[in-house]
């Protein structure tokens, strides 16, 4: 950690030029990585069996894939002896029914016998460390075969693919890397990342003195596409909303990931920088992909992993996504507990793509908020579906007895009318048993990885995310 941490101060002492260059080669390396001459074989083999795939081909296909992995799993010392606790059987004729003996596996479990599930030393494959942050910061490194990674590229450039963003367009990358001095005070503030064919905007510095120069440098490299976290990429439109900024017209769409998809936000940012938002569901362990499609549909990708959505209420309408990595065999991971929680959708989509579809995914691991009756509550967005006159909002609780709602106010934030909207909203869901204060802020707090969470709560039992 340490070196880590001295390469990252050197380059941000480095001339601005000197900064294009190193990312322009760390984005050589990775591309070297990722996109080899076997990728396209892979991305091929993606693409026709989607095209092919029917709901019997599809359960042929992943039957072979799940024996095949469950099999190689037995190298495994923590999964061979789960395999004789549950009476697991590899070779079994529905490996479906075999899958299901297995308890679901919790991220905790992952962490503490990660020795134990790694067998790259025992297969004769390349393969690198990942690195996951965890709920508790500590985070998650596991090997990642070269192959499964670039299954799951070619996975994502795939749903790519059906919005028209092709492998030499050009991205405007809105995501948490600190890549820009926080001491910096003029632009720009992005680097260029000249293989990868992208823009690299800091996270740390949009603010409403800072938006002109990041409209600007769109509308300079005329980008096409934007990509990075919602919470950004909504605070960007928004800036551009309330100062009156031009239009960028080489825009075409923008696509987020990492963090939750909220409402106002796909509205903010669709309404304010005139393109379509597209939602992507994936994690780096490789155990689920759900692909948004051109009708606005959440699809699951059934062709690159076993994904499974076991209920959470009694009304069976949320479920919990668990899913099985079978594209990475140097860390098998059965029935893994994403963390995340669904919607499903019942009706069938009209774009004829294969795969379940999914209504929502609440893809954060929000901090409850405790009420003084001792109740918990979750998923608090919607106070702020109809709130269009805010550019952010966060959720802090100090203690039992309070909540404080922050505000980046917008440019036509009414403090007496909103705010008595916002109360009325939280009310509705918190009661009135509860004290309830404003402050209002020119930005919110971002995690390490730059992420904004909703909710940030310093009651020791109501801490899930970090």
């Amino acid at each position: 950690m340490k070196n880590k941490i001295d390469i990252e101060s050197i380059y941000l002492k480095l001339p601005i030029f000197l900064q294009n260059i190193l990312v322009s080669i760390e984005g050589k390396r990775i591309q070297r990585r990722r996109y080899s001459r076997h990728f396209y074989n892979i991305f091929n083999e993606v693409i026709d069996r989607f095209c092919d795939l029917d709901m019997a081909f599809q359960g042929d296909y992943q039957k072979k894939r799940l024996r095949d992995f469950l099999q190689k799993a037995r190298l495994s010392p923590f999964w061979y002896k789960r395999f004789l606790d549950y009476e697991v059987d590899p070779d079994a004729e529905d490996v479906f029914q075999e899958l299901r003996k297995l308890p679901v596996l919790s991220k905790d479990e992952v962490k503490d016998h990660a020795h134990d599930i790694d067998i790259s030393a025992q297969l004769d494959v390349d393969f690198f460390s990942c690195h996951t942050s965890g709920t508790t910061g500590s985070g998650l490194v596991f090997p990642v075969s070269k192959e499964a990674e670039r299954e799951q590229w070619a996975t994502w450039w795939r749903y790519r693919l059906w919005h028209g963003i092709k492998f030499d367009t050009l991205c405007g990358y809105f995501g948490g890397r600190s890549l820009v001095s926080l001491s910096q005070q003029k632009p720009p503030y992005w680097r260029v990342n000249r293989p990868g064919r992208q823009i690299m905007f800091s996270a740390y510095h949009l603010s409403d003195k800072t938006a002109p120069d990041y409209i600007a440098a769109l509308n300079r490299y005329r980008v096409p596409w934007i990509h990075g976290y919602p919470s950004t990429i909504a605070l960007l439109a928004g800036l551009k909303r309330d100062l009156g900024l031009p239009d960028i017209p080489s825009l075409q769409v923008a696509t987020i990931g990492a963090e939750s998809l909220l409402s106002q936000q796909r509205e903010l940012i669709e309404n304010v920088l005139k393109v379509p938002v597209r939602e992507h569901y994936g994690l780096a362990e490789g155990v689920a992909n759900i692909s948004e499609c051109p009708n606005g549909r959440l699809h699951v990708d059934e062709d690159f992993a076993y994904v499974e959505f076991l209920p959470v209420n009694r009304d069976g309408t949320l479920f919990k996504i668990v899913g099985t990595n079978w594209s990475n065999p140097v860390f098998p991971l059965f029935r893994y507990d994403t963390g995340d929680i669904a919607t499903i959708e019942d009706n069938e989509c009209s774009c004829e793509k294969e795969g379940r579809v999914v209504k929502c995914i609440d893809g954060r691991k929000e901090d409850y908020v405790s009420l003084p009756s001792g109740a918990k509550v979750g998923r608090l967005d919607h106070i702020f579906k109809d709130m269009i006159n805010i550019n952010a909002a966060q959720i802090y609780q100090p203690n039992v007895e309070d909540i404080v709602i922050r505000v980046v106010p917008g440019k036509n934030f009414n403090r007496k009318r909103d705010e008595k909207d916002i109360l009325s909203e939280t009310r509705k869901r918190l009661g009135n048993e509860i004290s309830i204060s404003f402050e209002y802020v020119s930005e919110l707090p971002k995690t390490k990885s730059g992420k904004l969470r909703f909710v940030v709560s310093d009651v020791q039992e109501n801490k899930i995310a970090v």
